[in-house]
């Protein structure tokens, strides 16, 4: 066997040889999981499939050129998604779980940098509560049904608001409730230059 390292931590055995159907065997151990599945190609890439202790399913998808990791837990029906998790090559992934009903429940965003973009409690419109987990601080609000996320800082009579559109598109705002002009705080933001 040869062996692949994958985005996401993870490593895929590839057999050296095809099998009497002309693909090449497939192992890999995720979370002490065995999934095994078969590819065309030698180069790691494929799907592996297996099942946990609780009979839900589990399906690794690698992409044919190993720019990124699909990994899935479904319930027993093989159907229903559980949790999907997408690794790229930089390092950053979205995960997500879902409701019974199948809807995202929770949301993870992971950026190659490592800071995280947390969504929880989302409601079936959407909704929820977000977390924006920067390298020394956090920052708290909300994801509306709209798509667009609003985290706020407060500090005095200043809130500085962060706005997420759900094209991606950011603008900050800065708002302060201190009715004295000469100490009331202002700024614009200019998303040419985005500052």
């Amino acid at each position: 066997c040869v062996s692949v390292d994958l985005p996401g931590g993870m490593t895929v055995l590839v057999s050296k040889e095809k099998d009497k159907d002309g693909k090449y065997s497939l192992e890999a151990t995720v979370d002490k999981l065995e999934l095994k599945g078969t590819s065309d190609k030698n180069n790691g890439s494929g799907t592996l499939e297996g099942e946990k202790t609780d009979k839900s399913k589990v399906k690794l998808t690698i992409a044919d050129d190993l720019s990124q990791t699909k990994f899935e837990i479904f319930k027993e029906d093989g159907k229903t998604l559980v949790s999907k998790k997408v690794t790229l090559k930089d390092k950053s992934s979205t995960e997500e779980k879902f409701n019974e009903k199948g809807e995202t429940s929770e949301k993870t965003i992971v950026r190659a940098n490592g800071t995280r973009l947390e969504y929880t409690d989302i409601k079936s419109d959407g909704s929820g509560k977000a977390k924006e987990v920067l390298k020394d601080f956090t920052l708290e609000g909300t994801l509306a049904a709209d798509g667009k996320t609003t985290l706020k800082v407060t500090e005095g009579t200043v809130v500085l608001s962060k706005n997420i559109l759900k094209s991606g598109e950011i603008t900050v705002a800065l708002d302060d409730s201190d009715t004295t002009q000469a100490t009331k705080k202002t700024g614009k933001w200019d998303s040419k230059t985005s500052t």
